[in-house]
């Protein structure tokens, strides 16, 4: 590392060569801190739709890296303007984020890349470290100007489709726009609604189908390829049983569905959506061919607090596993006693094991949780699922 003693002897290019191998070997912190400051700044909105999200924090890393090279190479240098970035703009004008909520978060984004620049730079003099941010500055210009470029480009092209048209009409109104936007959906907001999301290959067909096979009313709004937002309205409360009667025949294969409950006029239209979307949450880590958003209501409110799921999983599963080889048996026989409705004979009978075997089990994990089931019930649930999600997404 160099030091101020001979800094004066040091090439400008060696200090920033220097500066960037620290700022890179901590650019995962600094992505991490990025996104942290984003969603502080302006948390993302239930609208702006999970592969977005996805392409926000890889759009991060990209501009994260880009940044840095912007200082090693300085202010001459014009590199091209990462993929990922300009792609995560046509994705915010297709999923309608105003254009000074982009911005306000590559500024912010900005900001704290500044930030671990001036804590790595504390053997740079104080000429050279003003002169590096100078620099920093028409590079986040052209940065910003490509955003922007991109984000009104893909907007005119939006803005000429009928179907984008009406997904605007729709994001207006789940935000809380007038009533009067609904009269060019062609549907009344004052049914009874079933919200759901299709995701999959031909989940704009499946939609269709299983509107025509219920009778029921249908708005759809196509998400992307492979993801379509439906509602299925009629004038008395919907069955849920008869929906999912008719998902096998309705849904091609490769198609899931959640749903929400159902509810009735404008609020409850808006509300059933946010349940699917809830339900939407798990369905996309641990795929079903159905998951009702009513299932999973507390899962998706605990995975929104980090501290709470280290919490569960450490009371209800850690001790589990330190009985060595028993672990395993005891949260298969678990998982299989609550699939089973907490029987233990059905759940002996899926293990290829005896009652008494499954009893057993039962005891032992009483014993090492020092809690009996009926204080905890939920909890353990709670926590198997956490699991398993957590390991579908790794």
């Amino acid at each position: 590392m160099t030091t101020r003693k001979d800094c004066n002897e040091t090439p400008q290019s060696v200090m920033r060569a220097e500066l960037c191998s620290r700022l890179r070997a901590r650019s995962d912190e600094i992505e991490a801190k990025i996104v942290m400051r984003i969603c502080v700044l302006s948390e993302p909105a239930a609208d702006e739709y999970a592969s977005y999200l996805e392409g926000l924090e890889s759009a991060v890393g990209e501009a994260v890296s880009y940044g840095i090279d912007c200082i090693e190479k300085g202010r001459g240098w014009s590199g091209v303007i990462p993929s990922g970035v300009t792609q995560q703009a046509r994705r915010s004008a297709q999923n309608g984020v105003r254009l000074d909520t982009v911005l306000r978060r590559y500024f912010a984004g900005n900001k704290v890349l500044e930030e671990y620049v001036v804590a790595e730079a504390a053997d740079i003099p104080l000429e050279i470290l003003c002169r590096i941010l100078s620099d920093q500055g028409p590079q986040f210009d052209r940065l910003i100007e490509s955003v922007a470029a991109e984000y009104w480009h893909e907007s005119e092209q939006v803005a000429r489709s009928s179907a984008q048209k009406r997904l605007d009409c729709v994001l207006r109104l789940l935000s809380g726009d007038d009533v009067e936007d609904g009269v060019r959906l062609d549907y009344d907001l004052d049914l009874w609604h079933v919200g759901t999301i299709l995701f999959g290959d031909k989940a704009e067909v499946a939609a269709r189908l299983l509107s025509e096979r219920l009778g029921y009313r249908l708005l759809y709004v196509v998400r992307d390829s492979t993801v379509v937002w439906a509602w299925l309205g009629r004038r008395r409360r919907p069955s849920i049983a008869a929906l999912i009667r008719a998902i096998p025949e309705s849904l091609p294969a490769e198609v899931s569905i959640v749903i929400g409950e159902p509810r009735n006029g404008l609020d409850g239209w808006r509300l059933t959506h946010r349940e699917a979307q809830m339900a939407f949450q798990v369905a996309r880590r641990m795929p079903k061919r159905f998951t009702r958003g009513r299932d999973v209501v507390l899962l998706t409110g605990i995975l929104k607090d980090e501290t709470l799921v280290r919490s569960l999983l450490d009371t209800y599963l850690a001790p589990l596993d330190e009985r060595g080889r028993a672990g395993p048996k005891l949260r298969a026989t678990l998982r299989a006693y609550f699939s089973a409705g907490e029987s233990a004979s059905i759940a002996a009978h899926a293990l290829g094991v005896s009652r008494h075997t499954v009893r057993q089990r039962l005891r032992t994990i009483e014993e090492i949780l020092e809690q009996p089931f009926t204080e905890c019930n939920a909890e353990l649930k709670v926590a198997l699922q956490l699991d398993e999600l957590i390991k579908n997404k790794t």
